[in-house]
């Protein structure tokens, strides 16, 4: 019970199978994509976009260690599955993040780079 506030539910590893919109939350995160994750960010947002805010979509791993461009790739897709249709909203972000230790190069370049696509969407 939230009495009268917002409740987020994370929905990690398979859990996410056994929710129902009834249970009454306003938010599911993170949605973790496959393969790491077990969750398709278009189906959720078709099946329970219209009842909950989603949350997530991008893996740290690929933060990290993807080139640019290809993390640029999964950012737009991410934002267009996120927003499609009718919905309560989509926020983008990591669905982890790294702890405690030194980002690299590559892994700021791709923070900025979903800083700039997410203002320019």
């Amino acid at each position: 019970m939230t009495h009268g506030g917002k409740q987020s539910e994370r929905m990690k590893y398979g859990l996410w199978k056994a929710y129902d919109v009834g249970m009454g939350i306003d938010g599911l995160d993170p949605i973790e994509p496959p393969p790491q994750g077990d969750l398709d960010l278009s189906y959720v947002r078709q099946r329970y976009g219209r009842h909950v805010v989603l949350f997530g979509n991008l893996e740290a791993s690929d933060i990290e260690n993807l080139p640019t461009a290809q993390f640029a790739e999964k950012i737009k897709r991410a934002l267009a599955e996120g927003t499609a249709g009718a919905g309560r909203g989509f926020v983008l972000m990591p669905s982890s993040c790294p702890y405690g230790r030194v980002l690299s190069s590559l892994a700021m370049r791709n923070y900025e780079k979903m800083v700039e696509l997410t203002e320019a969407f």
